[in-house]
């Protein structure tokens, strides 16, 4: 929404972006340049378009920038890669020590983490931060570090394709980033219910929102805008308008929502350290946790680090976050046997730093995953009572980000009646 007292400035990392764009959506494929800048002018008055690269190594995408009044910023590769994110940062920087600059919002289209640090700092000085990168390829510390993070391939509507082509050894049917709305309806109902059946002004809630997850943007829902995606959402949500004002306020639940299940389940889980974010990465980490862990001599901390140099490489968008939670559901399950000899170690070696070894019953990559995908369902069985009461395509939702029909149902069926014996 179009704030007339908002000033915008547009810092853009031409290379991140441009390298972002072909490895993730196709090498042919051009940056639409003009959505971003169409973003911005709805956020504010942009009174600062700055685009940074070797333009001498860019001279076929000049015109098109310079005809969109982009000033371009010469930054010579031979000063080295990150030459054009100093830069960037120093103009940030230089434009918030100023006392006659009137920016209120930076818009950031970029996707390097390196900028997490200066996002940080232009927060603490009261500039509203909105970040523009591709999925599976931004740094999760930086998405989160914004006030507002959007998704380009979102933006411009178009299904992301794989980050960059399958290696040897790398699941064939690891997914590409995709856009759960079970998350949204689980974010909305999480603000809401904070308010406690009271109503709610849209444009606070949606503030709350970002707040709590700054990635959450209604188009990665295929909404074209705040109000639509609200209007879909009507057996869960009430809405009524007061003067120009759009309100909402949350449907009390005659009966559990699947979104109310999962967090559920998904606290219960917290409760044991066990901290899960659904996602259809998980059963690939853990075949490469297996791969990576046979007869390797490593310690459960060098394991993880191995496995998420592997995707980091090889499928980016299997971020950091997904590998360390599935390191702690394997360690909490008790995938794990630890070496106890004491003279290999240090008095105050961590357990995590001695070497590991699977369990005697973990042969194979899915006996990895069925002992880990048990161990989990067994302990949301006990917090309700008896494995009978537990929501088997909640369940499927919680170990394998989605349910995909009645074989998955049969599969979390058998392990359950396995886990129980």
């Amino acid at each position: 929404m179009n704030n007339d007292n908002a000033q915008v400035a547009v810092f853009i990392d031409y290379d991140n972006i441009e390298i972002s764009v072909t490895s993730t959506l196709g090498k042919d494929v051009e940056v639409e340049w003009k959505k971003i800048l169409e973003m911005a002018s709805r956020t504010g008055r942009t009174v600062v378009r700055r685009a940074y690269a070797d333009w001498a190594a860019q001279a076929s995408a000049q015109r098109d920038l310079l005809g969109l009044g982009i000033d371009l910023v010469h930054v010579s590769s031979k000063r080295g890669k990150n030459a054009a994110d100093i830069r960037i940062v120093i103009d940030a920087l230089e434009m918030l020590q100023n006392p006659n600059s009137l920016v209120t919002h930076i818009l950031l289209v970029s996707g390097d983490g390196d900028f997490t640090e200066l996002v940080h700092r232009l927060r603490a000085a009261g500039k509203f931060v909105i970040g523009v990168g591709i999925s599976g390829t931004s740094a999760e510390y930086l998405v989160n570090a914004c006030d507002e993070f959007i998704f380009y391939d979102k933006l411009i509507a178009a299904a992301p394709k794989p980050v960059r082509p399958v290696k040897k050894g790398t699941p064939e049917a690891l997914p590409v980033p995709s856009f759960d709305i079970s998350e949204a309806r689980m974010l909305l109902r999480r603000v809401l219910e904070s308010w406690e059946g009271e109503w709610m002004l849209a444009a606070e809630l949606k503030k709350s929102m970002l707040r709590i997850n700054p990635s959450f943007n209604e188009r990665n829902y295929d909404f074209s805008s705040f109000k639509d995606f609200l209007q879909a959402q009507q057996e869960l949500i009430s809405l009524r308008t007061s003067g120009d004002q759009l309100e909402v306020q949350l449907i009390p639940e005659t009966a559990p929502s699947p979104e109310s299940i999962l967090e559920q389940y998904l606290q219960v889980l917290a409760g044991h350290k066990i901290r899960m974010t659904p996602n259809e990465y998980r059963p690939a980490i853990i075949f490469k946790f297996h791969e990576f862990g046979k007869s390797s001599g490593l310690s459960l901390t060098e394991l993880k680090d191995k496995v998420h140099a592997h995707f980091e490489e090889n499928a980016p968008h299997v971020t950091g976050a997904y590998i360390t939670e599935t390191a702690h559901q394997l360690f909490h399950t008790f995938c794990f046997v630890f070496d106890q000899g004491g003279a290999d170690y240090s008095t105050d070696a961590k357990l995590w730093d001695r070497r590991v070894a699977y369990s005697p019953e973990v042969v194979r990559a899915t006996d990895l995953l069925d002992k880990c995908d048990k161990g989990i369902l067994q302990k949301i069985a006990k917090a309700l009572g008896s494995p009978e009461k537990i929501n088997k395509e909640v369940a499927a939702r919680v170990l394998y980000g989605s349910f995909r029909g009645e074989s998955m149902l049969e599969h979390i069926k058998q392990l359950l009646l396995n886990g129980t014996k």
